[in-house]
């Protein structure tokens, strides 16, 4: 059974969303908070699947909010779903580490489109972001294709770094104030998801990829 959550200050677009994500997951378990905080504390306490994320929500950090959720449980996928231009904001939240970024003046038939992508390890953009991305911002672009082709967040990114300057997993997790067992997790994700057994075969892929960028 999937369990979402919708961190949006709205009650009538909670209300929509939460229809849109019972069309697509009939059994699913939906849970609401109207701002971050209490959101963030939710997705602590339950095993959260999926997040759709309002930007300005009460008590919001920006693109900080995508990691504090990550941080409660990495395995969670954010969707970001927002009113302000996604020609503007897309790629910074989605360099940030969400899974998607969903506009709230797109067709609401690609809501259900976005959900079911990400919830299947997809990256969603909307088509005329990708082509902006495409004609506007193709260094932009060729970072998030070879992070998508990888498929590292930038906090794996980040780990990955430090693991190749030789830092301990017990030092990574006092150097970025996280959990040793959180590190741990990260460092199998990024060993499977590179298809590697050592740092030093991590090292070969991760020289070609650009460096994080946080705002």
């Amino acid at each position: 059974m999937t369990n979402a959550l919708i961190i949006e200050d709205h009650a009538v677009v909670r209300m929509g969303m939460g229809l849109v994500i019972r069309e697509v997951l009939p059994n699913a378990s939906i849970f609401e908070s109207e701002d971050f905080n209490d959101g963030l504390r939710i997705a602590k306490e339950r095993p959260i699947d999926l997040v759709i994320l309002d930007i300005h929500v009460p008590g919001g950090q920006d693109v900080k909010m995508i990691d504090m959720i990550k941080s409660a449980n990495n395995a969670t996928k954010v969707l970001v779903f927002s009113g302000l231009p996604e020609e503007k904001y897309a790629l910074k939240y989605i360099q940030a580490g969400a899974d998607g970024f969903l506009s709230k003046r797109s067709d609401p038939e690609m809501y259900g489109e976005a959900v079911t992508a990400v919830l299947n390890d997809q990256k969603y953009l909307s088509e005329t972001v990708r082509e902006q991305l495409m004609t506007e911002l193709p260094q932009s672009f060729a970072k998030i294709r070879r992070r998508r082709w990888i498929g590292l967040t930038d906090r794996e990114l980040e780990i990955s770094r430090l693991l190749i300057k030789g830092l301990w997993t017990k030092e990574i997790a006092t150097h970025l104030e996280l959990k040793l067992s959180t590190v741990s997790t990260f460092k199998k994700k990024i060993f499977r998801k590179c298809g590697v057994s050592s740092v030093i075969e991590l090292s070969r892929i991760i020289d070609d990829v650009a460096e994080p960028t946080y705002s």
